[in-house]
């Protein structure tokens, strides 16, 4: 900010241009083509319960690519080569998304999710540009992909039809919020409500998971404890069998990381325990050094080694994936 001293003796603040927030605002955009020999997209895209449960494997796993949090939506659904204009808010979700995209992690996720959702098993051929530059040609000059994508600022809102699927999301939200609040009400009551599959799809159908039921394997918890999981709310509980092995089967090399991050909170996984881990359970494996981890911090933890713990870990360590099969396999 500056004064400037008027002709008539008036000083007025004039708001410096560096000190303008949109100036700094990092925005961009690409479009995702994606395409099956085996499945046609756009033909499955408009049935309306195939349509809710692709746009649900198309965000998760663009939150499996990018990592929690926002910084990446989708702005428009093309159904006739079938693709996704995505803006982006942050070049570091950008960069992420890039890498992800090239390792083939984003791929496998998209596999990985629509066969969550119950969509015909395939494998994915895909293609990414920005503007009229192919994005795949150059993949190999991260900082070049920034600049295009960073070029093609998107000119429009988010498209009708997909902010009608988001605002669906959130009425559908608030109201099992609130039914996880009524104490008249149990949680998991109203999980056919919710069902994918199951539930009576409207002509805007929204993009809702099966809440997982606080009676499954695990303990049920109180009424009221419920949690968030992308946009998604979801009765707590302890944690089960099947999520110890479904846990262990997932979460690979990553056990550790996942474990470091418990520790803070778990005096069972204090140092050097994990490290003890790692040197005594070598030969059997990963999956027995991530089992023997999560049951120090089960046989730790008591009735506080809750689902919503493991999960809020994983998504601090980026592992939407893991967190998303954990929830929907039970």
């Amino acid at each position: 900010m500056t004064w400037n001293t008027l002709s008539c003796g008036l000083s007025v603040l004039i708001p410096s241009p560096t000190m303008d927030p949109v100036a700094h605002c990092w925005v961009g955009s690409a479009f995702l083509f994606i395409s099956s020999d085996k499945v046609d997209l756009s033909d499955l895209y408009q049935d309306p319960q195939m349509q809710l449960k692709i746009y649900k494997a198309l965000k998760l796993s663009l939150a499996d690519a990018t990592g929690s949090g926002g910084g990446c939506e989708i702005l428009k659904i093309y159904g006739s080569a079938f693709g996704l204009q995505l803006k982006f808010t942050e070049e570091v979700k950008c960069r992420k998304f890039l890498q992800s995209y090239e390792s083939g992690r984003l791929q496998t996720a998209l596999v990985h999710h629509f066969q969550n959702q119950s969509v015909p098993s395939t494998a994915f051929t895909m293609e990414l540009k920005a503007g009229m530059v192919t994005l795949d040609d150059i993949l190999n000059k991260p900082d070049s992909c920034i600049n295009h994508i960073k070029a093609n600022e998107p000119n429009h809102l988010r498209d009708d039809d997909v902010s009608r699927l988001e605002e669906d999301i959130r009425q559908m939200v608030l109201e099992y919020s609130s039914l996880c609040q009524a104490s008249s009400v149990q949680c998991d009551g109203p999980s056919e409500l919710y069902s994918v599959s199951e539930s009576p799809i409207p002509s805007s159908p929204p993009l809702i998971a099966s809440p997982t039921s606080a009676q499954t394997n695990g303990s049920p918890l109180p009424l009221a404890d419920c949690f968030e999981f992308q946009g998604v709310f979801f009765d707590d509980r302890v944690l089960s069998t099947q999520d110890h092995d479904n846990f262990a089967k997932s979460v690979g090399r990553n056990w550790k990381q996942v474990g470091r991050i418990l520790q803070k909170t778990c005096r069972g996984l204090r140092y050097p325990a994990i490290d003890n881990i790692a040197f005594e359970y070598e030969r059997e494996g990963l999956y027995e050094q991530a089992y023997q981890m999560l049951l120090k911090f089960i046989q730790s933890e008591g009735k506080k080694a809750t689902i919503s713990r493991l999960i809020r870990v994983l998504e601090k360590s980026e592992l939407i994936g893991v967190a998303d099969q954990l929830l929907n396999n039970n």
